[in-house]
């Protein structure tokens, strides 16, 4: 070997010890970025949530219901210790500031077992959300915010699940050199089981291209993120295929509980791509979304004379009162307000009032209302009677039970997709009786408060703004 052979080969050497390959499933050598000037910038501070923001399904943002996260011994915490049920309540920790091209390094682990109302794909799952719009842009009955996951999994004996994976609400990637719609896409990574601490660096080179590593392998590797694809909202202001160069970081709270002791940035310095402006969505975190089907806003009501000729109180269970409200409620001009008194005796642990008219939610997958509990923690239950294939009233019910935590007075909308619905398969008076629910065939809606274990008493509960919907699901 001659002297320029010999340096050739001290230099490549050299430059091949400054990068890392490794071979992720898109069969792609990953060079990851040098980047010598930079360092490490610490964004959580290990002592409160400062420059953090929450934002949960059926809250405004900023709102933190039962300190879903919060800080404890320097680790933040999704944490749901004080909820008695997930009931819907998906949630996401926005970091204050926008950004393009970085690395973003997370510690976390899994610790605890999943809400028992929360849906089985959350089995153990959380996620980190980065280009991502802002959590005041969010509709306040939004799941999940318009972004890309790095999807966190762990495993148990029994269940093994790959880690940083890919899912894209609303978004679409290159992946593999090609485009695609698959709404998740797999890892490489090894299973990682309960209370061990994982390192995940998410490396991002604004639009161009993205790289997950864990523990210092990359595992998954794509490009050319876009706005797209499944669960993007509808009438969402950012057109299809608005290519995504910048956006927040969020951390997932999917009704498993996890742990974070680590989360910093490296910044990019990086100039090679003219970004596209792209005009975030309005922040709509008042008003009810607009592609819906109501039911009742209780505004077409001049009395409450009026009012008890819709929704009327049947005779059976606790004495219940409804009347209007003007102060406490959603939107318009009233609100619906239920003064109602439970008791131990059989048939009275519930009170209940109802609506007899037919509904066409044809088009929808769900309900949406907005809720003020009133610290009891006493269930309610909503149902509906769907009529046979003759129009024909036969005790075809369907019903979901909503439980609040005792204590917790704070209004919020609330989701009921259809799909969790229970039939009652003991009352029907046919055999036209279906196993599917028809919500273009709905007849009678039926409000209940109070059930067998809750503790008799009187309280107030207000309803507002009932409307089909459809759901982010």
């Amino acid at each position: 070997m001659n002297r320029n052979s010999i340096g050739i080969v001290i230099v490549l050497i050299v430059f091949l010890s400054q990068i890392s390959f490794s071979q992720p499933k898109a069969g792609i050598k990953v060079k990851q970025p040098v980047q010598k000037e930079a360092k490490w910038i610490p964004i959580f501070n290990g002592k409160n949530l400062d420059g953090w923001t929450p934002k949960v399904t059926g809250y405004k943002v900023g709102e933190n219901p039962l300190d879903g996260f919060r800080v404890e011994d320097g680790i933040l915490k999704v944490d749901y210790s004080k909820f008695v049920r997930f009931n819907g309540r998906f949630g996401h920790l926005f970091y204050k500031d926008k950004l393009s091209s970085y690395i973003l390094r997370v510690e976390y682990r899994f610790q605890g077992e999943l809400l028992p109302d929360a849906p089985g794909y959350c089995y153990r799952n959380s996620g980190v959300m980065i280009h991502s719009q802002s959590a005041e842009s969010q509709d306040i009955l939004q799941n999940w915010p318009v972004s890309l996951e790095a999807q966190l999994l762990g495993s148990t004996p029994k269940v093994k699940q790959l880690t940083a994976n890919l899912c894209t609400p609303g978004t679409t990637v290159f992946y593999n050199g090609a485009f695609t719609e698959e709404h998740c896409i797999s890892s490489t990574s090894k299973n990682y089981y309960d209370g061990e601490w994982v390192t995940l660096d998410i490396i991002v080179h604004g639009g161009k291209s993205i790289y997950h590593v864990i523990d210092g392998d990359t595992v998954l590797a794509y490009t050319k993120p876009q706005v797209g694809g499944m669960l993007l909202p509808e009438n969402y202001p950012v057109p299809s295929g608005t290519f995504l160069e910048d956006g927040y970081i969020a951390l997932q709270a999917e009704g498993t509980p996890i742990d974070f002791r680590k989360v910093e940035l490296k910044i990019l310095n990086e100039n090679n791509y003219t970004a596209t402006p792209v005009k975030q969505a309005g922040t709509k975190n008042t008003a009810i979304p607009k592609t819906t089907k109501a039911v009742d806003n209780f505004d077409s009501y001049s009395t409450n004379e009026e009012l008890s000729k819709a929704w009327s109180y049947p005779g059976d269970g606790g004495k219940i009162i409804c009347s209007l409200d003007s102060k406490i409620k959603s939107a318009g001009k009233h609100g619906l307000k239920c003064e109602y008194v439970t008791e131990k005796t059989d048939g009275k642990f519930y009170c209940r009032f109802g609506r007899v008219a037919k509904l066409d939610l044809s088009g929808c997958n769900g309900v949406q209302f907005w809720l003020m509990p009133d610290g009891s923690g006493r269930e309610f239950t909503m149902e509906f009677n769907i009529a046979d294939n003759e129009g024909k009233n036969i005790q075809d019910l369907w019903a979901y039970k909503y439980i609040p935590e005792k204590g917790d007075t704070m209004a919020r909308w609330v989701n009921l997709p259809f799909s969790s619905l229970v039939h009652n398969t003991k009352s029907a008076g046919s055999s036209d009786e279906k196993k599917v629910f028809k919500p273009e065939a709905i007849i009678e809606t039926t409000i209940y408060i109070g059930g067998k274990n809750d503790t008799p008493g009187k309280g107030i509960y207000y309803f507002d703004e009932i409307a089909g919907a459809k759901l982010q699901q």
